[in-house]
């Protein structure tokens, strides 16, 4: 037994001495691979040269991206005070709508795909000419571009591309046909897909960041600024719709008051001009009654004014707002790659991958040898 045991331990040293690799030897091999490299160092620039011409040509060629940013936040929209709730009860209004939206809700409106179809067909103004923004798009994409040169050849009459689709300002959204249609749909879904961010900066702050990024730095700026429009505008309406049907609904009884105290006071001077000379208490009580609807609608209507005021007042201070604080300024930001890093990263690249060819050869090339060798 002891014997096996002796025989275990040394079959384990040998072993253990196999294992272990000495500083001297990863030297050796360190040096044995640089000399490897070294005697293969115009392989190696050559390969840094022709990436560093990809680089340039890559650089050269490569589309720019142009970034516009806001930062924003939502503003206002404070609770209503108890007497205007009460006023609208008495009067069979509707309560109050300011929570119809959340501030964070204004995230999803951004990336709604009406809105962005509504900023695609606002006006714009481009080469002195209003047009819309699905226009201005297709002549950023070289799309208009590219169908001047189709003119010029001959096509089939029976095939409809999108050069023969144009979408005329001020076009009613109704009378959309199928083909124009789906256009305006798929530029919006790109739009969102690629183009469009809206996150929140911080959980705890209430600051939001809108990005819009595309290729023509104009139209960046211009479409950037006309979705925020959009999104703004359909938000403080959305808000305040209720409130200013309530306004326009009370405003609607005010006026009713009034044509009656007017036709009161007609009255009362027909009355009088009539009876100037009448006697008696019919004459008197008539008179009366004239006074007391007078005094009454008079008295309905000055309260109703009063009442009026403080729904308009409470509107104005309940109306959200989104209020920018950060605004995109030309030049705008961009991802523009410089020639000369593009020179840099692409030789670099090319000679790194040189090395790594060469050392992956030479070790193949080792493994083999080793292989045969154990054969022979």
């Amino acid at each position: 037994m002891s014997e096996i045991n002796d025989i275990m331990k040394i079959l384990n040293e040998g072993e253990e001495k196999e294992s272990k690799i000495s500083v001297k030897e990863i030297v050796a091999l360190v040096k044995e691979y640089f000399w490897k490299l070294w005697s293969k160092k115009w392989l190696v620039v050559a390969a840094g040269i022709i990436g560093g011409i990809i680089g340039l040509i890559y650089a050269y060629n490569r589309q720019t991206t142009y970034a516009a940013q806001y930062t924003f936040t939502i503003g206002g929209s404070s609770s209503s005070s108890p007497s205007i709730n009460g006023l609208s009860s008495l009067l069979n209004l509707g309560g109050n709508s300011m929570d119809a939206f959340s501030g964070d809700n204004v995230l999803e409106l951004i990336k709604s795909y009406a809105l962005v179809e509504k900023t695609l067909l606002s006006p714009v103004e481009y080469n002195g000419d209003s047009i819309n923004f699905i226009e201005y798009a297709l002549i950023c994409d070289s799309v208009r571009a590219n169908c001047e040169k189709e003119k010029m050849k001959e096509k089939d009459p029976d095939d409809v591309s999108i050069c023969d689709i144009t979408f005329p300002l001020g076009q009613e959204r109704q009378t959309f046909t199928r083909a124009q249609d789906s256009i305006l749909h798929n530029m919006a879904d790109a739009l969102l897909t690629k183009n469009i961010s809206a996150v929140r900066k911080d959980k705890k702050l209430s600051f939001m960041i809108y990005t819009f990024a595309h290729n023509n730095e104009e139209f960046t700026k211009e479409f950037s600024a006309a979705h925020l429009r959009e999104v703004s505008k359909f938000y403080i309406d959305t808000k305040t719709s209720l409130a200013r049907k309530n306004i326009e609904t009370f405003q609607g009884k005010a006026d009713s008051v009034r044509q009656k105290l007017d036709q009161c006071f007609t009255r009362r001077a027909r009355f009088a001009d009539e009876n100037r000379n009448a006697n008696g208490q019919m004459m008197s009580v008539t008179q009366w009654k004239i006074d007391t609807d007078i005094q009454i609608l008079s008295n309905t209507y000055t309260e109703m004014l009063k009442n009026l005021e403080v729904l308009k007042l409470n509107l104005a201070k309940e109306t959200p707002f989104i209020q920018v604080i950060d605004e995109p300024r030309y030049p705008l930001a961009n991802d523009k790659m410089r020639k000369l890093k593009g020179v840099i990263t692409g030789g670099f690249l090319g000679g790194f991958l040189a090395c790594l060819a060469i050392i992956a050869y030479c070790f193949i090339g080792e493994m083999k040898e080793k292989m045969l060798a154990e054969k022979e």
